[in-house]
Parts: C-alpha cells; structure tokens; sequence
C-alpha cells in the first residue's frame, strides 16, 4: 500500500473485515464514555475477527495490560497484534497479521497552545509545518501529525513521550479514510502473512 493513499476504515456492525496488506481498521459508533466505548469495541473486534476466521466470537480473547500493547488470543492460540483509539464518538481497532501496529483517532480542533505542545511532543519540522499552515487548515494538519505520532508510539509499544524520543520508524504510515471532522493515522508492518485466512 502506498503511504499517500488512504486506507478504508470497515464499518461495524457490517460485513466481514477486508484485509489490506496484512492489516485492517474497523470503526464504530461509540458513546463519550471512555470505558464503554472500550467494552464495546472489544466486543465489536471479537465478533468481526469470528467472522473473518468463521470461529465463535466468545472464543476470541483480547489481552491487555498497563505497559503493553494488546493483542488478540484467537482459539488456536495464534496471536494477532492489535491497536484501538477512540476519540469523538468513534472507536477504531487495528489488527495486523504481521506485526506490531498502531493507530489513533483525534477530532480536528483547535488545540489551545498548540505550538508549545508541538514542540515537545511532534519535534521542531512538524511544529514548523504547522505553523505555516494557513490557520483555517491548521487545526487538521495538527491533528494529522498527533495522530501519526500517536500511532507511530502504539506500534513501538511505547507511552506518550517528549520529543526527540522514539522519534525514528520503519513501519508503513497510512492515512485512514474517516468521516469529516476526524483524523486517523496507522502505523503497521506491511506485508503478505499465512496467518491471513483464505
């Protein structure tokens, strides 16, 4: 896939995922409740990758704990890395075949002292490409390089930190396809992989 193109983010509920270079992103409506848009997307992935692997969604556990990235335990034990975010009434889940992978969702709004958080966080070419964005477009170039960012941090499996830090990647960026008003971003191994189903 190349990375000025933009991925399709699956629906849910719908049909089953379609797998696009070894990964896919599914999307759901979710309340602003933090914790139960997290329930439910949880439940929401279980039951898209039952239909992808034709296997109950019960039988589909989701491991995550403080520290580390989750992953997707399928019944054969076969292990799936995996990615969420939330933000605006939407959840999103990532799941990659190959690899580690990330991914992140943020409303395209002001952010109050955006060029002090953009410096510390998003380094010294983002912060200047941002500022040299028109100030009616700036909010989404923001949001644009915080969620690539964000991501990118998820796929290492690794927290929020100030820049420099973690600042390199050698995985594919993608741009996700997204209703107007929200940005998403995905960072992945990209690849064909037999873990794939047929």
């Amino acid at each position: 896939m190349n990375s000025m193109q933009k991925l399709t983010v699956h629906t849910w509920p719908g049909a089953a995922p379609t797998i696009d270079d070894g990964v896919f992103v599914m999307g759901l409506a979710t309340g602003e409740q933090r914790e139960e848009a997290r329930l439910q997307l949880r439940q929401a992935l279980a039951e898209a990758l039952g239909a992808l692997f034709d296997v109950p969604p019960r039988e589909i556990e989701i491991e995550a704990s403080p520290g580390a990235a989750p992953m997707v335990v399928m019944p054969d034990g076969q292990r799936l890395h995996c990615s969420f975010a939330h933000d605006g009434g939407m959840s999103l889940a990532a799941v990659c075949f190959n690899g580690p992978v990330g991914v992140d969702l943020m409303l395209s709004e002001e952010v109050a002292g955006w060029e002090a958080v953009a410096r510390d966080y998003l380094g010294p070419e983002a912060t200047a490409r941002i500022a040299a964005t028109p100030r009616d477009e700036r909010a989404a170039v923001f949001a644009r390089a915080w969620t690539a960012r964000e991501a990118h941090l998820k796929w290492l499996g690794v927290g929020l930190d100030e820049w420099p830090a973690h600042s390199q990647s050698s995985g594919a960026t993608v741009t996700l396809d997204l209703p107007e008003g929200l940005v998403g971003t995905l960072v992945y191994v990209d690849g064909a992989t037999s873990l794939i189903p047929a």
